[in-house]
């Protein structure tokens, strides 16, 4: 007995002595880190001189604001007052084209020889969707080489009318686009998936600006499968079978191609977590990619069940919609090679595995005879496999930043005889309110390397990751600026974007709420770095109420991550952002979202049936950056801080929280369904657990108060030794 007592006290002794210098160990790690992060502190300014500017400078004073611009327009000396109706030659006559006159320009169309006061005209001369719209004292006639190139030159004509209520000077307007498909990709599969009236709204406004393309991506149960009912129904609300055929047939009726697009490797986590199929997973266990995080994501290319589960999904999707077009995606998949494939990885190569997968799925959509398109970034990856890719493939050239070398990647592509697209985004996805300089600079890159090198068209993508908090206004500048440049590249720096804005998109008298979206997206400005992808104040949520030193190790598994996913060419530009960063300006955001609120109130007047709506998107938007800034101001002063200090701040952004919560729930349900809302509230609940944690904790006792700060430490410092 005093045998065993005796063992037990010395392994208590030598774990207590472990504990100790373990707690020693990382108590010193914590305190250097802290020591390091103080003096960078001190050498940090607030300088924003240095942050990116895109060059939009203002049209000439002498051209109306139309978006797309013209390739050529001229000034007449006439004179044309709207007519009560217009009247068509009967040899001219559709039903079709009396739709697209009414429904466009809002008057009635009628039919009388002799009385025309408008004409059209077929002229072979003229290219695919290119159109001449001229404009004299008594007629209004719009030549064609294509039907969709009357309707781009009846659609310009609607902007005029817009314009110009009353009387249309003449003139003389020559087009066509430089880039042959024009589209835009909405991202449903991040919690948020839009209503078919919502989706009907975005493509009539999509369509006026001659876009022609869309999708809608998916992955996991955003797209309501009938195969696969037992898995959705009762927990998602996916856009249905039927929604996609109404959707399809209103797109045809405004010359927009809706294309299927579902991903078929990679980005299916969804199905890889359900009991059915969790055995497909490439990584069962899961792959840690970046340390601390475990995912589960990619299916297992070798599995010759996976590629039946993908032709299933096809099965089900693809004969609804009358495209010739099917994106398979395959982007990103990141176990491949790790874990059941990794054996014949070593042996013929992790490219040569994703082809091999890629080239079954390519078959089957082929089977549909349809047009195969593909994310390249496992191409760029690799590309000693470029050359074994199906000639008739596409590949879509993607990327996020405005540095992005899109110049060099389709160069690369061209040669290799691929046809591609150029896919630049909005910026609006992990931004709550958008980074603008960033989206101009991308799609302008994308867009002037895609001329140049040959690309098929621009595909602007609108993802919603991590909860999809962005609300759709937030990606209209994006939308009018894309549609713009793809259409007319040289108009990239002289795009009338703020005054369409004003006009078009917000309806708004007082032309102030084109300029405010724009500032809206500009808040980078005061954090100090542009982080890729995202904005501070949005990661701010992510991290929640977080000792500083576990913070700065993060971001630098972060900033390690990034340049790992970007590649060569980006690693060491987004190196040099992380390198050069500033101070977080809080006291200068504060007053940049204090003057945008105070316009948004007081000096805006928006003629859009849902204006209240729109105002209070913004509205919420704006506090959850004030949120996210409080909260990082919070993790960084606080031990500088008096109690009370610290009780006041902790109530104040629990206050907001509630506030913030309340709205997002209400506005998402009058655009969006029901199904992920709850996944989208997910990490403010969990802030809002801290906060209440925290207030608690401040509320006890100094013990209390001294064991957490401990426990903070001991983390904090763990965190930053395993990742440094």
């Amino acid at each position: 007995m005093k045998k065993g007592f005796k063992i037990f006290s010395y392994l208590f002794l030598v774990v207590f002595l472990l504990l100790t210098v373990a707690i020693i160990f990382l108590s010193s790690s914590y305190d250097k880190a802290t020591e390091k992060i103080k003096k960078e502190s001190v050498n940090l300014t607030t300088t924003q001189a240095e942050f990116y500017q895109f060059p939009l400078s203002q049209p000439s004073a002498d051209k109306p604001i139309l978006v797309p611009m013209p390739k050529a327009m001229q000034w007449t000396n006439h004179s044309f007052k709207w007519p009560i109706n217009w009247i068509l030659n009967p040899e001219q006559h559709s039903a079709q084209r009396l739709e697209w006159l009414e429904r466009l320009t809002s008057l009635t169309a009628i039919t009388g020889k002799g009385k025309e006061n408008i004409v059209f005209f077929k002229n072979e001369n003229l290219s695919n969707q290119g159109y001449k719209l001229a404009v004299n004292g008594t007629k209004i006639q719009i030549d064609y080489g294509t039907e969709n190139g009357l309707y781009y030159g009846l659609t310009t004509l609607s902007q005029l009318k817009k314009l110009y209520p009353e009387n249309l000077n003449g003139l003389v307007i020559e087009d066509a686009p430089d880039l042959e498909l024009r589209g835009v990709m909405l991202d449903i599969s991040r919690d948020k998936v839009p209503t078919l009236n919502t989706l009907f709204e975005i493509v009539d406004q999509l369509a006026l600006l001659k876009i022609n393309h869309l999708q809608l991506y998916v992955e996991g149960f955003s797209y309501g499968y009938p195969s696969f009912k037992h898995l959705w129904e009762g927990k998602e609300t996916p856009i249905t079978p039927a929604e996609i055929q109404q959707l399809d047939q209103y797109c045809q009726a405004r010359f927009i191609d809706l294309a299927a697009n579902q991903n078929s490797l990679g980005h299916m986590a969804p199905w890889l977590e359900t009991a059915e199929y969790q055995d497909l997973a490439e990584c069962p266990d899961g792959f840690g990619l970046v340390p601390l995080m475990k995912m589960k994501t990619t299916l297992s290319p070798q599995d010759p069940r996976s590629i039946e589960l993908v032709k299933k999904m096809m099965d089900d999707m693809i004969p609804n919609f009358s495209s010739s077009i099917f994106n398979a995606n395959l982007d990103e998949p990141f176990e491949l090679g790790h874990c059941k494939s990794e054996d014949l990885a070593k042996e013929i190569g992790v490219g040569q595995v994703y082809l091999d997968y890629t080239k079954k799925v390519y078959e089957h959509a082929k089977s549909y005879d349809k047009e195969f398109w593909m994310w390249g970034d496992i191409v760029g990856k690799h590309p000693e496999i470029i050359e074994q890719l199906p000639k008739d493939i596409t590949v879509l050239e993607w990327g996020y930043e405005h540095e992005h070398p899109f110049d060099k990647n389709t160069a690369r592509i061209k040669a290799a005889g691929l046809e591609f697209i150029v896919c630049p985004g909005t910026s609006s996805w992990m931004s709550l309110t958008g980074r603008t300089e960033n989206m101009l600079g991308n799609i302008s890159n994308a867009v002037r390397s895609g001329i140049t090198n040959g690309a098929k068209g621009m595909l602007l993508t609108d993802w919603g990751d991590m909860g999809h908090w962005q609300y759709l206004p937030v990606s209209f500048a994006g939308f009018v600026y894309a549609a713009g440049v793809s259409w007319h590249g040289e108009s990239d720096q002289s795009l009338p974007l703020e005054a369409y804005l004003n006009r078009f998109i917000f309806e708004d008298e007082k032309n102030k709420m084109g300029a405010l979206a724009l500032e809206m997206g500009r808040i980078s400005k005061f954090e100090g770095m542009e982080v890729p992808n995202l904005n501070q104040t949005f990661l701010a949520y992510q991290f929640g109420l977080i000792d500083p030193v576990l913070e700065h190790a993060i971001m630098g598994g972060i900033q390690d991550m990034a340049g790992t996913i970007a590649g060569p060419e980006m690693s060491g530009i987004l190196k040099s952002r992380f390198e050069n960063k500033k101070a977080f300006d809080y006291e200068g955001l504060s007053k940049h979202l204090n003057q945008i609120e105070t316009t948004l109130n007081t000096e805006t007047e928006m003629n859009l049936q849902q204006v209240n709506v729109l105002k209070d998107e913004f509205r919420n938007g704006i506090q959850m950056v004030r949120l996210g800034a409080e909260v990082k101001k919070y993790n960084e002063q606080k031990d500088d801080w008096t109690v009370d200090e610290a009780m006041d701040a902790l109530r104040q952004m629990k206050t907001t929280i509630e506030i913030i919560q309340a709205e997002h729930q209400r506005l998402w349900l009058i655009r969006n369904k029901s199904g992920g809302l709850t996944r989208s509230l997910k990490n403010f609940k969990k802030l809002e657990s801290a906060i209440d944690e925290h207030i608690t904790i401040m509320g006890g006792s100094n013990f209390d108060k001294k064991i957490d700060k401990l426990k903070d430490k001991i983390i904090a410092g763990g965190v930053n030794w395993y990742l440094n």
